[in-house]
């Protein structure tokens, strides 16, 4: 046990928080209960991520995706409405770190995709309002397309989407998770033969193919899962925490 000020120092210090720009507040974004026991982890802030939460008995549901954003409207009303709601009645805290997640060396969402797919992390890559958000990944050989996409099929679930305009075996490959897809032209100013993201966006089929570069978005979502996990992990063992993460399933 430990109390719920401690955690969140210590967790922000951890992820270097106040070194990095974002579009959404990290830490704390609901506070409960003073003394946290039980964590929970999960992707993105959510009703049903809430309510398992609590079937749980969790103190502390820890998230990468919070329920507030810079560009979104202040009016508490609907979903944010029936989310607080919830959280508030049983006392329960929502903690939520977006890219400073995302960024961090050991226990990132980039890095951990990275060390699930044998890539050595290599140049900095991913640069987001003065911090890098990934790295350039290198594979120990050379692989063809089809054994690299069957590698993030067995990673991720689902089935990606391809786009397979690069050279006929992949090495060097950029990977940012999330929603990174203008991240391309980096990858490709950097000499990777493949981009790894979570979501498309209309002009990355014409730029992958007139540049002769594979990319593949694996679903946001998917891409998104393992920093928080790590997170959870390390928290667990560093204040001996009972944790546990929920997937709510989104095919996004």
């Amino acid at each position: 046990m430990i109390s719920l000020t401690q955690l969140e120092q210590y967790a922000n210090t951890l992820l270097k928080t106040a070194t990095i720009s974002d579009y959404a507040p990290n830490g704390v974004q609901v506070r409960g209960r003073t003394e946290v026991r039980r964590l929970v982890t999960g992707v993105s802030a959510c009703q049903d991520l809430f309510q398992a939460a609590t079937e749980q008995g969790a103190d502390l549901v820890l998230v990468h995706h919070g329920m507030f954003w810079d560009k979104e409207p202040r009016v508490v009303e609907g979903g944010l409405k029936k989310r607080l709601k919830w959280l508030l009645e049983h006392d329960m805290t929502l903690m939520a770190y977006h890219l400073p997640l995302d960024c961090h060396p050991q226990l990132g969402n980039n890095i951990q995709i990275l060390n699930r797919l044998h890539l050595e992390a290599g140049e900095p890559f991913g640069l987001y309002r003065n911090s890098h958000l990934s790295f350039i990944g290198q594979a120990p050989l050379p692989l063809s397309l089809s054994e690299f996409v069957g590698q993030l099929r067995a990673l991720f679930g689902g089935e990606p989407l391809v786009l397979p305009f690069g050279p006929e075996t992949v090495q060097r490959i950029a990977v940012c998770s999330g929603a990174a897809p203008e991240l391309l032209r980096e990858a490709k100013q950097k000499g990777a033969d493949l981009f790894l993201s979570g979501e498309a966006a209309e002009p990355v089929y014409h730029f992958a193919r007139e540049e002769e570069i594979h990319f593949v978005a694996a679903g946001h979502h998917r891409t998104e899962m393992f920093g928080v996990q790590a997170l959870g992990e390390h928290l667990a063992d560093q204040f001996a925490l009972e944790h546990q993460f929920i997937d709510i399933p989104n095919p996004l």
